[in-house]
């Protein structure tokens, strides 16, 4: 037998035929008894009920008072002796033997159990000093627990892993038949533990059996089934616990033992487990990272293939490593090279080595296309360029990856539907940077074969940030560092020339841009976007574009080429010049949309020389004239000059900000024109000074208003109403608001203004307090600024003009209901004062009779009295 630990102790009791209660009645120390007491009260199983079979084994961590861990066990058992009631009397033996001893001996809890069952006889018969607990030599933990495990997975393999990995995640409760032995039920335990980092002993604690109802601090025990929370009830010998209770740490670390044991049998496993002795807490938050550390530690790759094959978390950090073994089984590097791929890495360094192998190849070509069927762009972009990132960018080593490339735009191609965009060719390749030239052959075929696939690049391309630099690469890219001849983008070789010299090309002709005017209008769009419209919309370009924008509305529903341009001239192009900017309105209003170019001249920077905004208003206003003189565009000039002056004198709604000086300068150049301008800029002014309450003017609006009105009498209709406008705005509910505001309504009236147009004025100051009162109120006074004017016949007629056109309802229904609601309550009232007038007329009229009838007799009375 080889030397036994030696442990300090207590014997916990109460003396026979007493009424005292539990204490410790011996110990060594003696100086001890009373953390010996509360390390009995700590881990004390309960009370046993009557044919409990005992001893009870508890086993648990204490500290000494030197700051040294200590396993206390725990050995409740029953004694002969009653207490003065005649109750039995039951004995804890307690040994608290250094952790560190025990880790040294490698004992497991049964181990440690039968030491203290053998030396618990001593300390009842008055033992002084320390305990010896006998250690034999093949009582260790693997020599306990080896009959109870087999070699390969088998059910018992399964419930003990699946029982410590509930360990890991808390209190665990054996239940099942209690007719084994104490050390049986304790070996069970024991076993459970064993499948955990031995060094986690230190802060686990178990017991063969507890009182039913006690709350024990035990993690693991032998019990009756509990529902209460935190616990997790395994019936021993019952089949498989349920692992879908278990936390997704816990999950992998069972697999991982099950993974493990497969491939390097029972033995191994425990064997590495055992020899983890560093202290570990289990009730610590790294518990379950410190076991699967642990565990991983036996094999890192299968593992790590494992945990990801299960779907477990698995830090990248560990996938790296693993990837960069020098040998790694096919189906590990298959399981490895997808949660790579799957993961938040950027760095596909690890991988690279691996990419020329057929199932790292399929792997990543299938998660690049999943990403960008799925709209993870991000993803596919982040992958794609670290795996380029990671060769060393020849032709021959960017081979896999180009093969890659190509196949996954063919698959797409295959699949998408014509409306849906392109993830590869629209959004993953723009954001990568462009591909050296004479490398990437196979994808640069794709793009010559398949029709219209690197017009889509090119566009896609050219909504990035400052995309000229790009798009001049991916050109020279595809042409091998020529303009590219791409059979169904013709566009794409004068682009190429557009962007390397700044200037049109030759090419670039008003026939060739009538001929392919689908191409033409791609080519505009891309020189928009690239800031080189100055370069190409010259002349002799856009008059072969204008057959193309003038096309009618039903034609066009069928002419992909009108779609195309008004695509192009959706987004206006930025820092064009003044000439550059009315060919871009021209094209814009032909196809229907508003004109944007004006609106660049105003925010467009000071040039030397430029003339400031006046001479940029006028430079467009001269071009402009000159482009829609030819007779092709002649009888589109009316529709184009209405549509300009319409957006160049709109105001925004949310700042009333108007026209500014560019407007106004351009609406005098204008009125200078022939024809049909100034029916045209009357019409522009007028809605403007009728139709935008919100616009804030100022005194340069002023003067400019001036100015036209001097040109334009018939504007003055449109500023009276304006004027009544501004009045309503500043208008209250006092007597005085209201005459003031009928005045300027009259003045409107008299000037030619229309009633609606009052109308919606006064509407919009009724609708800010109490409707009803303020327009009859404003209507009483119009109706007397009328009398005063041109008579009662007048002034009835006009006031009834203007409440019919609030009766039709104007801007604001709800204004003429309240009104009407208003008016018909106030003409009750007169209607019940003026009937009680009359009653009351009445009734002096009944009393002047009686009067005359009294005087009357009085009169009767005395004649007959002188007779």
């Amino acid at each position: 037998m080889a030397p036994g630990l030696i442990a300090d102790w207590a014997l916990w009791g109460k003396e026979p035929h007493t009424n005292s209660g539990y204490r410790v009645l011996a110990a060594h120390p003696p100086g001890r008894s009373a953390d010996f007491n509360t390390a009995v009260h700590h881990w004390s199983p309960g009370t046993p009920a009557p044919g409990d079979q005992l001893p009870w084994i508890t086993i648990g961590c204490t500290t000494g008072p030197d700051g040294t861990r200590t396993v206390g066990v725990f050995l409740l058992d029953g004694t002969a002796a009653v207490d003065r009631t005649n109750r039995p009397i039951y004995r804890i033996s307690h040994f608290a033997v250094p952790v560190a001893d025990v880790g040294e001996a490698g004992l497991g809890w049964c181990g440690l159990a039968r030491a203290a069952l053998d030396a618990a006889p001593l300390l009842s018969e008055g033992a002084t000093g320390p305990a010896e607990l006998p250690v034999p030599e093949d009582s260790g933990l693997l020599t306990d627990i080896g009959p109870r495990v087999t070699p390969r997975v088998s059910e018992i393999t399964g419930w003990l892993a699946a029982a410590a990995a509930h360990l890991l995640d808390g209190t665990v409760v054996v239940t099942g038949d209690r007719r084994y032995e104490p050390l049986e039920l304790l070996l069970v335990l024991d076993c459970v533990a064993a499948l955990l980092p031995y060094g986690m002993r230190g802060s686990l604690s178990a017991a063969t059996w507890t009182s039913s109802g006690s709350e024990v601090p035990m993690r693991l025990y032998w019990g009756v089934a509990d529902d209460s929370p935190g616990l997790t009830c395994l019936a021993w010998g019952g089949g498989l616990p349920d692992l879908g209770a278990l936390s997704p740490q816990a999950r992998t670390y069972r697999d991982l033992i099950i993974k493990n044991w497969t491939v390097h049998g029972g033995e191994t496993v425990l064997r590495h487990l055992a020899a983890a002795r560093a202290p570990l807490d289990i009730t610590g938050p790294t518990a379950h990272a410190d076991a699967l550390r642990v565990l991983n530690a036996l094999d890192p790759a299968v593992a790590v293939a494992h945990e990801v094959s299960e779907g477990r978390e698995v830090d990248n950090d560990r996938i790296d490593l693993a990837l960069s073994r020098p040998r790694i089984d096919p189906g590990s590097l298959q399981v490895l090279a997808g949660r790579k791929l799957a993961g938040q890495s950027t760095d596909m360094g690890p991988l690279a080595a691996h990419m020329a192998e057929p199932g790292v190849s399929q792997a990543f070509r299938d998660r690049l296309i999943a990403d960008l069927l799925a709209g993870r762009q991000e993803t596919a972009l982040r992958n794609f360029e670290s795996a380029r990132a990671a060769t060393s960018l020849t032709r021959e080593d960017l081979k896999p990856l180009d093969e890659i490339l190509a196949f996954a735009i063919g698959r797409i191609q295959a699949t998408r539907a014509d409306t849906e965009p392109d993830p590869v060719i629209e959004r993953l390749l723009p954001a990568v940077a462009p591909f050296a030239e004479g490398t990437m052959e196979f994808t640069q075929c794709l793009l010559y074969d398949v029709p219209g696939l690197a017009g889509r690049l090119v566009r896609a391309l050219c909504d990035g940030p400052d995309p000229a630099g790009p798009v001049l690469a991916w050109l020279r890219w595809l042409g091998d560092g020529a303009a590219p001849e791409v059979e169904h983008n013709p566009e794409l070789r004068l682009l190429h020339d557009l962007l390397s010299t700044g200037t049109c090309p030759p090419g670039a002709t008003r026939k060739w841009a009538a001929g392919h005017p689908e191409a033409a209008a791609r080519l505009l769009e891309a020189a928009a976007r690239c800031g080189r419209t100055d370069g190409l919309l010259h002349a002799d370009f856009f008059h072969g574009l204008t057959g193309c924008a003038a096309r009618t509305a039903s034609s066009a529903a069928e002419d992909p080429s009108r779609a195309r341009l008004r695509h192009a001239l959706e987004r206006p192009a930025a820092g064009m010049r003044p000439e550059t900017a009315a060919r871009w309105d021209v094209l814009c209003a032909l196809a229907g949309l508003p004109p944007s170019g004006f609106g660049t001249l105003a925010s467009a920077a000071e040039l030397p020389g430029s003339g400031g905004p006046a001479g940029r208003v006028g430079t467009y206003t001269a071009t402009l004239r000159a482009e829609l003189e030819p007779r092709s565009l002649r009888q589109h000039a009316p529709a184009v000059v209405g549509l300009l002056l319409e957006h160049a004198l709109a105001v925004d709604p949310h700042t009333g900000e108007g026209p500014g000086p560019t407007g106004h300068d351009l609406t005098l150049r204008i009125l200078d024109w022939q024809g049909p301008c100034a029916g045209l800029v009357l019409d522009a002014v007028h809605r403007l000074a009728t139709g935008a309450p919100h616009w804030k003017e100022g005194p340069e609006d002023r003067r400019w208003l001036e100015r036209l009105t001097t040109r334009l009498p018939q504007l003055r209709s449109g500023l009276a109403v304006r004027e009544v406008h501004r009045a309503a705005a500043r208008a209250g509910e006092t007597r005085e608001d209201c005459e003031t505001l009928a005045a300027r309504a009259c003045e409107a009236r008299r000037a030619g203004a229309e009633n609606d147009q009052l109308c919606a004025a006064l509407q919009a100051w009724a609708a800010q307090g109490h409707v009803g009162a303020r327009v009859l109120t404003v209507l009483d006074a119009y109706h007397r600024e009328w009398v005063a004017f041109g008579g009662a016949s007048r002034a009835d007629e006009e006031r009834d003009d203007l409440e019919s056109a609030f009766a039709r309802g104007g801007t604001d229904r709800l204004v003429w209901q309240h009104y009407r609601d208003h008016a018909i309550r106030r003409l009750t009232q007169l209607k019940t004062d003026r009937a009680q007038q009359i009653r009351k007329l009445e009734d002096d009229q009944s009393r002047c009779d009686q009067q005359i009838r009294r005087l009357r007799r009085l009169d009767a009375t005395a004649a007959h009295g002188r007779g």
